[in-house]
């Protein structure tokens, strides 16, 4: 036996006697119990600060969760208030303010933040010019917001959609988290007459960006994914029974164009199809789900047989308030990964 086997064989001899030792212990010795999988937890918060009078009390609440040792904030978009200025002073402060959270912060923005702000009381702006300023201020890396920022993916990596700064998703324990740009003053769908270019194309690319997703969790074989946007799609205004939406439901036929329509039966053809679980998140909104502070957990998504999707779970957030905040809670590989709990938060400081 040459030299160089003798030592490969000293190397083995004691991995291959531990490994016949593990084999024949007794049947009845127990081993290690199995780790536990380790939890991660999420603070879930929309629609704050609204007014600079809330600026201190929301840095505070972020404080709280930092002190709290969560892993991620998201930030289901509404960073001001309906009838405050757009103006980059403005969004320039709240900027700052979600960047100094002490976790990682993942922001979707909101009406109020852009789509909106072509309002007078807003400071009558071009809402596509003031949504291009928050792609800027708020999305220059392709990371989370906050002081120990997280990698993420982002639209705007393919060429057809290089603005779309916005739309992003990661990864999560065995979760993937995918947030997209879909307002809630009806999408932004415009009842004017001509091209409705702003909605369209930020239609189809949050199509290609939903469809994508999906696709990533099955080939990753992942467990589950969260769906952060800030509206309300109304699932409850009878959307499963129209047609093809057309020019004639504005003009002819005076209808209001639902302008989430092809958001939620994407959903439903795509939770369909995977079989781990969806949970949608958006901001509650007063009086949404029924629940006076906006927050609700629910199942309004139904297959086309009118079968409630067990798979599909909606959560909308409490509105507006920095005294409750939700917690989701991700458990990998269990069958039901998600749990969803409000929390009260330290009175404000």
């Amino acid at each position: 036996m040459n030299a160089a086997r003798r030592a490969l064989l000293a190397m083995l001899l004691p991995l291959l006697c531990t490994a016949g030792m593990a084999s024949a212990a007794p049947a009845g010795r127990a081993g290690k119990a199995p780790a536990r999988p380790k939890l991660t937890r999420i603070a879930l918060i929309a629609d704050l600060p609204q007014w600079p009078a809330a600026e201190a009390n929301a840095a505070a609440l972020l404080d709280y969760f930092g002190e709290r040792k969560l892993d991620l904030v998201i930030h289901a978009g509404g960073i001001k208030g309906d009838t405050e200025s757009c103006s980059d002073a403005v969004l320039g402060n709240r900027q700052q303010l979600l960047d100094q959270s002490p976790l990682p912060l993942v922001y979707v923005p909101g009406e109020t933040d852009w789509s909106e702000c072509r309002l007078p009381v807003n400071g009558g702006f071009d809402a596509v010019e003031r949504l291009n300023r928050l792609r800027e201020l708020f999305f220059p890396e392709d990371a989370t917001l906050g002081r120990h920022p997280r990698p993420l993916h982002r639209q705007s990596d393919q060429a057809l959609f290089r603005s779309f700064r916005e739309n992003m998703r990661m990864e999560v324990a065995d979760i993937l988290l995918v947030g997209m740009n879909l307002p809630g003053d009806n999408n932004h769908y415009r009842d004017e007459g001509g091209r409705n270019g702003e909605f369209e194309d930020r239609r189809e690319a949050n199509r290609q960006w939903l469809a994508r997703a999906f696709s990533v969790a099955r080939q990753r074989d992942l467990n589950g994914i969260v769906v952060v946007v800030h509206a309300d799609p109304h699932f409850a205004n009878g959307w499963e029974k129209k047609g093809r939406p057309t020019l004639l439901d504005g003009f002819m036929r005076h209808r209001t164009r639902d302008g989430y329509l092809e958001f939620k039966r994407q959903l439903r053809e795509l939770a369909g199809r995977f079989r781990g679980q969806v949970l949608l998140v958006h901001a509650g909104g007063n009086g949404a789900n029924g629940a006076d502070n906006g927050f609700g957990i629910d199942k309004p998504l139904r297959d086309a047989a009118g079968k409630v999707m067990q798979n599909f779970t909606r959560v909308s957030l409490p509105a507006n308030t920095v005294s409750q905040w939700a917690e989701l809670v991700i458990t990998p590989g269990a069958a039901s990964p998600f749990a969803v709990m409000l929390k009260d938060a330290p009175a404000p400081r």
